[in-house]
């Protein structure tokens, strides 16, 4: 096996193997192939069980065409904010755009965001003015670093170009990675940083999401066929729901748009950040609850106790902004959206760029939450004081 043909292998073929491996079944043939791959990919010694492996590294270099070593570009990232000395990287494999990482230096720890090269120049600066929006306010977000007076490095290098964020670093973990649900005094400050979010007083350029609720009918017309027949059913009368809603009734601000497990980190002191105001917009607000409901609210085991933390959570933001009747009233369908939204998106991925933990992940949220939308019926009366 030439070196060639191991940069033609691609990631799910090495995923295969993997799986033959797993299964006890591995022929000879397949152990040699996967030496092979691995003696020339490997040059990082990333060993399969690590948090990424070579084939998935290079997916991620993909997204901002790294044709150099990292610690180039950090190198210069030190030197332009003056971060002092270069010490390590490392890598952030949650997210599905942009290339993240943590970057330590002499003065301390950062996050470095270079932003995915598929990004227009457009989505880009409304990228950024959300991000100096946001950064301006009290809401809990890390603060972005400034380089010349503004907050993006538009870096040259070795004929490459990248824009990248560097901010603030959060000694914390998000709720992914702590692979658990915030408690219910988190559910309530969750509410309130929710709260500010949709008062802040910025209507920003539209930034078109593929997971957005707000885009499920055109987004389920392109991808139905690649969905189970049980849920072509199901989203067919979810799709008639949808377009009953009066979104015209529906109080609109900044929304979010995202705030699940991973973009949610709990610090050591047990404060909470939200990050990634990558796909923000205005919009209805009760998107930003229904979303946050799907997955930060879900006690996979126990729909009383969903139920339970979806009262709190809007009940809490209900005393900061009120919630109107006609809110209420649609909170089901949205929070039927958010869960179809995770499941439509995770099986069409898994079947045209193949699975991984985090899909896995989101589709068994999605499949969970919506199995007990039936019994979130939210109205007035429900809500505590």
């Amino acid at each position: 096996m030439n070196k060639d043909e191991v940069e033609n292998v691609s990631y799910m073929d090495i995923k295969k193997l993997k799986d033959i491996i797993s299964k006890g079944i591995m022929h000879k043939a397949h152990a040699k192939i996967l030496e092979r791959v691995m003696e020339y990919k490997n040059d990082k010694k990333v060993r399969w069980g690590d948090k990424i492996d070579a084939l998935e590294l290079q997916d991620f270099n993909k997204r901002i065409g790294l044709n150099t070593d990292l610690k180039n570009i950090s190198e210069q990232i030190c030197s332009r904010y003056n971060l002092g000395s270069f010490i390590s990287n490392e890598l952030i494999t949650i997210g599905y755009e942009d290339y993240n990482y943590y970057l330590t230096t002499s003065n301390g720890k950062y996050c470095v965001k270079i932003f995915c090269n598929t990004r227009t120049q457009s989505d880009l600066g409304s990228y950024l003015d959300r991000i100096r929006k946001v950064s301006n306010s009290p809401i809990n977000t890390p603060k972005p670093l400034k380089v010349n007076n503004d907050i993006v490095l538009e870096l040259d290098y070795e004929n490459n170009h990248y824009d990248i964020c560097v901010f603030e670093y959060i000694d914390g973990k998000n709720y992914f990675e702590l692979n658990e649900k915030p408690n219910k005094k988190i559910l309530k400050e969750l509410a309130r940083q929710t709260a500010m979010i949709n008062q802040l007083d910025f209507k920003p350029n539209f930034i078109y999401d593929s997971w957005a609720i707000i885009n499920f009918e055109e987004e389920y017309k392109k991808k139905r066929g690649y969905i189970s027949d049980k849920y072509k059913e199901e989203f067919d009368k979810l799709l008639i729901e949808f377009n009953d809603l009066d979104f015209d009734k529906l109080p609109k601000g900044f929304v979010h748009g995202d705030i699940i497990s991973t973009n949610v980190m709990l610090d050591k002191n047990n404060k909470i950040w939200i990050i990634d105001f990558a796909v923000s917009n205005y919009l209805p607000r009760i998107i930003d609850l229904a979303v946050t409901s799907c997955n930060m609210c879900l006690d996979n085991d126990s729909r009383e106790n969903t139920y339970e933390n979806i009262t709190l959570l809007l009940s809490e933001y209900n005393k900061c902004t009120p919630l109107t009747e006609y809110e209420l009233s649609s909170f089901n369908t949205f929070y039927k959206l958010a869960n179809a939204m995770h499941i439509l998106q995770t099986q069409f991925i898994i079947k045209t760029d193949g699975d991984s933990e985090e899909n896995q992940y989101w589709l068994n949220e999605g499949i969970i939450g919506y199995s007990f939308s039936e019994n979130i019926k939210v109205s007035r009366k429900v809500l505590k004081k």
